[in-house]
């Protein structure tokens, strides 16, 4: 009976060594059918009144501390240092070593250095460390170790619980108590948990400031378990400004810092709305202007609420320009306090001249501060017939048989001061053949550009009237100046604007385009270039501001084929051409004129061409002479010379002589 019961009581240990064990839950097998012993596969067997029992391998999971200690209740807390430790053994006991060991725990709980580890080479125990996810928050959590052994898996599991620690911050260091406004200095706080400085990364602090700003505003605690920022001051500092540092779940720390109140220590001219405005008496244009300075501190930065006198030039003032406040005229100085970005802004209107416009704009805390605008002034504004001009890049076109080729056109106006005129401006175009933009605007330079386009049908004679006009005003001679015209004083009187397509100076009614706007009378009109068509009989005898400003052109479709107008008598020295297209215009822009001295049997060799003046077509509508140059010998009187004309696209055209 006594043997009996050794064999049962041996049978209950096996199976309770079978079962594992350890701090939490005991570890298990997924397979109780083998057990391990080392690195033998064999099974460990033990019969109990016949029957077999097999042991397993275990694994048993703890939490331990930085000394290997077991941590009581499973508890962690941010600051300290804690493992998950894993203890693998044999069916037999032995420690299994050199084994890949899994862990896992809940991410939202806690975190860990490496998801896996070997055991040792003695033991048989391996671990990670692991660390609580919030220093500021308890939670719990299920930790779980897992490996295989000779293809028996078994795992092992405990559960834990994170607590919060206790963060605080030391006192706040500021590298400099009194600063200026504009500057900053170097802030830092002490990171601490459960009173020890906080490792890198660990301790998170926002700064704050009752004037200006950090940077960053947010910082981590360092390997030393400092926090640092700087502090930046801003121009409305001044005074005592408190520094604050707050982490979460510690008491805020503050600091205090003197800053030094910024000084106006420059003006400088900003803009003008409007750089050039036309006179009070012009029928049309800007003729006020907003001018804009600014008020700087001795950073360069913009100084609110210091207030700046603001002063016209007498020059401006005796042209009639004037202050507009509040609607009311004045040439009064005028006092403007800078608003938040230092700026300052007052209202200029034109009197009835041209000149320049100058404010000046001083400190009044300190009148040696002083600036003064630029690039302002106030013109006539009104294009003048006589300051009006058109021209063409190419005068000649090769395209009497030939869509597509184009002209670029430039208008270029005044005033009648040769004053640019206000940007903006519209110009119109029209063409008697071909196709012509409508319009275009006036640039800053007081110009702009159009295309022609050589299409439709074409002009008997190859030539094409084009025509450019705009609203403006007749010249006349400003005898008093006073800058407005006075009866007595010369001008030009121009009438109805039309198109001379035919070029003869004479409107015809049944074929040439009449352009309405502007004043027309009955009066008989100056005698006009061609350039600037009025209608006889148009004019009204008295000065106008609202004309048709006019300028007229004429280009030509050329003929890619030449034609001889003319030829002077020969001497040994040369003779001359007039070469032409087969309507008489001029061969298209661009086109070369080359000579040789025809080398035959027949022809002394002496003779030479010299050169050929000029070797280009001239940029024009009409037809051209060209001198043939040859080197004097007798016999260049006999010798025969070819003369060639080729195009820009390239035909070729000789005359021989």
């Amino acid at each position: 009976m006594k043997l009996l019961k050794k064999i049962i009581g041996l049978a209950l240990t096996v199976a309770i060594v079978a079962c594992g064990g350890g701090g939490g839950n005991p570890g298990s097998t997924t397979n109780g059918s083998s057990s391990t012993s080392g690195s033998s596969s064999t099974s460990t067997e033990s019969t109990v009144s016949g029957s077999t029992v097999t042991l397993a391998p275990s694994i048993k999971v703890s939490i331990v501390d930085a000394s290997g200690n077991s941590v009581p209740s499973n508890s962690i807390a941010g600051g300290s240092i804690f493992y998950a430790q894993a203890e693998v053994k044999n069916s037999d006991g032995s420690p299994v070593v050199n084994k890949l060991v899994n862990f896992t725990v809940p991410a939202a709980v806690a975190t860990l250095a490496s998801p896996s580890v070997l055991t040792d080479a003695s033991t048989g125990i391996g671990k990670v460390q692991i660390s609580p996810v919030s220093l500021t928050s308890s939670s719990a959590g299920n930790l779980v170790a897992s490996t295989t052994v000779n293809a028996v898996p078994i795992s092992g599991d405990l559960d834990f619980q994170t607590s919060a620690a206790n963060i605080s911050l030391t006192s706040m260091a500021v590298a400099q108590s009194s600063i200026s406004a504009l500057q900053s200095t170097a802030v830092s706080v002490g990171g601490r948990i459960n009173g020890a400085p906080a490792g890198s990364g660990l301790v998170t602090a926002t700064f704050t400031a009752s004037c200006g700003s950090f940077s960053p505003s947010t910082a981590t605690s360092n390997g030393a378990g400092a926090i640092n920022a700087t502090y930046q001051s801003s121009v409305g500092c001044s005074g005592p400004v408190t520094l604050t540092a707050q982490a979460t779940g510690s008491a805020a720390v503050s600091a205090v810092v003197n800053v030094l109140a910024a000084q106006a220590a420059n003006i400088v001219f900003n803009s003008a709305t409007v750089p050039l405005m036309v006179t009070s008496a012009a029928p049309s244009g800007l003729k006020q202007s907003a001018i804009k300075f600014q008020v700087l501190n001795n950073a360069g930065t913009g100084m609110p609420s210091e207030t700046v006198g603001l002063s016209l030039a007498s020059q401006a003032i005796s042209a009639g320009v004037t202050f507009s406040v509040g609607g009311v005229s004045s040439t009064a100085t005028q006092f403007v306090p800078a608003d938040s970005s230092g700026f300052v802004t007052v209202t200029v209107s034109s009197g009835s001249l041209p000149t320049p416009v100058v404010v000046t704009a001083k400190l009044v805390s300190n009148p040696l501060v002083i600036a003064a605008s630029s690039g302002v002034a106030v013109t006539s504004g009104v294009p003048s017939q006589d300051k009006a001009s058109l021209s063409v890049d190419k005068f000649s076109l090769e395209a009497l048989n030939t869509d597509g080729v184009q002209a670029i056109l430039t208008i270029r106006v005044a005033d009648r001061l040769s004053n640019p005129i206000q940007p903006g401006s519209i110009v119109n175009f029209v063409a008697s053949h071909g196709l012509v933009q409508g319009s275009c605007s006036i640039d800053a330079a007081s110009l702009c550009t159009v295309t022609y386009t050589s299409q439709g049908m074409r002009p008997g004679n190859g030539r094409v009237a084009v025509l450019a006009y705009m609203d403006g005003e007749e010249s006349f001679v400003d005898q008093n100046g006073d800058n407005i015209w006075q009866p007595g004083e010369p001008f030009s009187d121009v009438g109805q604007l039309y198109l001379d397509a035919n070029e003869n100076g004479l409107f015809d009614a049944l074929t040439e385009q009449t352009i309405p706007g502007g004043l027309v009378g009955s009066a008989g009109c100056s005698s006009l270039q061609f350039s600037y068509p009025s209608i006889a009989n148009s004019c009204d005898g008295v000065w106008s501001s609202s004309i048709r400003i006019r300028r007229q052109i004429t280009l030509t479709l050329a003929s890619s084929e030449a034609s001889l107008a003319a030829i002077t008598a020969r001497t040994a020295d040369g003779f001359s051409v007039l070469i032409g297209d087969v309507n008489g215009n001029s061969m298209p822009t661009g086109s070369t004129i080359s000579a040789t001295v025809s080398k035959s049997d027949t022809t002394p060799a002496a003779c030479s061409v010299s050169s050929v003046s000029p070797n280009k077509v001239r940029n024009s509508p009409n037809s051209g002479q060209h001198r043939i140059f040859l080197n004097g010998e007798s016999t260049c009187l006999t010798a025969k010379v070819d003369v060639t004309v080729t195009t820009p696209a390239g035909v070729a055209t000789t005359f021989k002589f």
